[in-house]
């Protein structure tokens, strides 16, 4: 019988992300309130803060949908079965859905991991994605890690624990470009994207690498500037 484990983000992540949205919040009220409390009669200056307010609330929202996903998302070996809570979509307002995955642990196939290369706002990023395969054929998405310094689920560890409890081996489906956006986690269930050839492969990773070189860049530039001001 496989030993009973259970895979969630941890209470800091959950602390830094919430503490993060109220944050947003407050200071979103503290720029709605800002004419009232200045006296200022400026249209355009209190436009241009309304605007900005505006930007942060959905910036807030956002960090909200955000810390449902990680206090939802549970992958868990009870045993003989596998039993998962995982975003699946989102809508276009970007609230975040999620399925519940209870499996018994003899009815899967195969696990599968794979690369996934994707553009961003221009920018190439890249991600881990873990999925299993039943018995009958079908696949399943448990979940997908943005690759990065940012808190995240150990899915070599889960793939490992998976096969194991399956009797089976962690299979590396390699490198894809795919348009699956993975928000909050979501790993797509339709691997349909062809495998990328060793050197398309290494090609997407260098494109990842530099964008994330200009993001330190960026962010040494931020520092460099309050360090001045």
């Amino acid at each position: 019988m496989t030993t009973a484990r259970v895979w969630r983000f941890g209470t800091a992540t959950r602390v830094i992300i919430g503490v993060g949205a109220g944050f947003m919040y407050g200071f979103t009220v503290l720029l709605f309130c800002l004419p009232l409390i200045t006296g200022v009669s400026d249209p355009v200056g209190n436009w241009l803060v309304a605007a900005t307010g505006l930007i942060l609330l959905c910036f807030a929202v956002f960090m909200t949908f955000g810390y449902v996903a990680v206090s939802r998302t549970r992958i868990a070996l009870t045993g003989t079965e596998l039993d998962a809570t995982v975003p699946s979509h989102h809508s276009r307002l970007l609230v975040p859905h999620f399925r519940t995955v209870a499996l018994p642990l003899s009815e899967i196939h195969s696990v599968e991991r794979r690369q996934e290369a994707f553009r961003s706002l221009g920018l190439v990023n890249m991600r881990d994605s873990l999925s299993i395969v039943t018995t009958g054929g079908e696949r399943i998405g448990l979940f997908s890690n943005t690759r990065g310094p940012s808190s995240t689920l150990p899915l070599g560890d889960i793939a490992a624990a998976i096969a194991a409890g399956a009797g089976t081996t962690v299979t590396d489906a390699g490198t894809v470009w795919t348009k699956s956006p993975g928000l909050y986690g979501e790993a797509a269930s339709n691997w349909t994207e062809a495998r990328l050839d060793d050197p398309s492969a290494a090609k997407a990773r260098r494109m990842a690498a530099r964008t994330a070189l200009v993001f330190v860049i960026l962010f040494a530039l931020v520092i460099g500037i309050r360090a001045c001001s």
